[in-house]
């Protein structure tokens, strides 16, 4: 009976992160910052004091919807607060996904006098042009013209102790 209760679990929070088999829809890992990981599906630590990006696709037919947005590390050195984030419509056809969208930065608050010039916020236009890698599952290709990668993972426990100076 503990084994059909623990598959249930992870049956219903497997499904909270991913869409139907084939599908996009669900939480990816952002990946414009390191080489393309080799496992179809990363595992990594929960984020714990560490910034980093919110991705997720849904998916209704062909059409594509997504949301990203920037997590900043918490940490000992003052910052102003900021708001990053990208809203992204597109399409599917077939394993190649194009999304386009504005990207959006906030920041408010400033403790140090604004610069004459320097924006308190900005959006400017973000182009993703992917194909799904039929070995990997991962969506590899570019975003404005750079290399990129969307890959799915999941999260396991971290002693994350303290939180930085």
């Amino acid at each position: 009976m503990r084994r059909l209760a623990a598959a249930a679990v992870l049956a219903i929070s497997t499904a909270a992160f991913a869409g139907a088999p084939g599908s996009l829809a669900g939480a990816w890992l952002f990946g414009d910052d390191g080489p393309e990981p080799k496992a179809a599906v990363v595992s990594i630590p929960q984020r714990c004091w560490n910034g980093g990006v919110d991705f997720t696709i849904s998916e209704t037919g062909k059409k594509l919807t997504g949301k990203a947005r920037w997590i900043a590390p918490v940490g000992g050195v003052p910052r102003p607060p900021r708001d990053e984030t990208e809203t992204l419509t597109g399409s599917r056809d077939g394993n190649h996904v194009v999304l386009t969208g504005q990207h959006r930065l906030v920041t408010a608050g400033d403790p140090l006098p604004v610069v004459e010039g320097q924006p308190e916020h900005s959006t400017t236009a973000v182009r993703y042009d992917l194909r799904l890698d039929g070995r990997t599952g991962h969506l590899v290709g570019t975003r404005d013209g750079r290399p990129f990668w969307l890959a799915r993972f999941r999260t396991h426990h971290a002693d994350c102790g303290s939180p930085p100076p």
